[in-house]
């Protein structure tokens, strides 16, 4: 009776062991799936914020610009920003460990300097822009930001009445362009401002979907890839794949080549004493095909040859090998 009731006692434990292991496993697979959801492309809305400095939010158009971002789904934040009416970036990235979700803040590169065109103009006629410079410099040392936007708001519209024209303005921004790599755009209004931090916020929201994929694209073409090692091996396999970037060459006839011809440097020489010798001589290469009943014998041909001669030995590095 005791040993029935300690079997008994031990299954329920089993079973409660399992069934605490199942619950793990579901929680991990669902934290995993809350990151994986997070990495796609198209949920990059979700996980971005705009920190908007508290002096643009208050300033004229601030309310405007708060209200068109919601509208258009994009979270914000009113903060005090280090720069009068900047404007910076967060991406909140999800991680999994042992299925709990976590939230990581990263704060962007990337900072938009918002000023009135009247301002900037002030900043010109009273030659005191390097100083507005120095201002957008002094983001550059916080070890965070390395991009800098300057957006001047109303260009148009102060521009009918001010005696400076596009280019005067151009010019006097040059400076931060060459200098500093700080961008410059002129905008109209407040709706076209709003336009510049969402498309910001989207370009920002995709970028690691986009480095993540140019990794795997890089890492899937790399797997395949032929290398020489220093003894030398193989180098015949890479000047075979070499030679079936030319168009008809397949990998029989580029073998069948490698084999009369095993390094380009050969092939290379051999071509350059003779072009038309070289293009009869390859054109007449044996290539066999198949194994067993199954084989066959053909030759390279001289439409192949020829972009063989033509590929080793032309110097011009525009030349077009049809």
């Amino acid at each position: 009776m005791v040993q029935d009731e300690k079997e008994k006692t031990e299954l329920q434990k089993a079973r409660e062991q399992k069934r605490i292991e199942k619950e793990k496993e579901n929680a991990v697979k669902q934290a995993r799936a809350a990151v994986a959801k997070g990495m796609k492309k198209e949920n990059w809305m979700e996980y971005m914020e705009a920190l908007i400095d508290q002096r643009l939010a208050e300033g004229v158009g601030g309310t405007q610009i708060l209200t068109t971002l919601e509208i258009e789904g994009i979270k914000s934040q009113v903060v005090n920003q280090p720069m009068r009416n900047t404007v910076s970036f967060v991406r909140y990235e999800l991680s999994e460990n042992d299925g709990i979700v976590s939230k990581t803040k990263i704060f962007e590169d990337t900072v938009l300097v918002v000023e009135q065109a009247e301002t900037i103009a002030a900043h010109i006629r009273s030659d005191n822009l390097a100083s507005f410079k120095n201002q957008c410099c002094s983001l550059l040392t916080n070890n965070v930001t390395s991009t800098i936007t300057l957006l001047v708001l109303g260009f148009i519209r102060h521009n009918k009445k001010s005696v400076m024209n596009r280019l005067e303005w151009e010019q006097a921004t040059l400076e931060l362009q060459m200098e500093h790599n700080i961008t410059t755009f002129l905008i109209t209004d407040v709706a076209q401002l709003v336009e510049h931090i969402r498309m910001y916020c989207k370009a920002l929201g995709e970028r690691p979907h986009k480095l993540r994929k140019s990794k795997d694209l890089f890492i899937g073409a790399t797997k395949n890839q032929l290398f020489v090692d220093r003894e030398g091996g193989g180098y015949l396999q890479v000047f075979i794949a070499q030679l079936q970037e030319i168009r008809s060459v397949n990998e029989a006839i580029a073998t069948a080549v490698a084999q009369l011809y095993p390094s380009p440097v050969i092939l290379s020489n051999f071509i350059a004493r003779d072009k038309e010798g070289a293009v009869a001589a390859l054109a007449d290469i044996q290539v066999r095909r198949g194994v067993g009943v199954l084989a066959n014998i053909r030759r390279v041909g001289p439409e192949a040859a020829k972009r063989i001669v033509q590929f080793y030995s032309s110097s011009d590095p525009d030349e077009q090998i049809v």
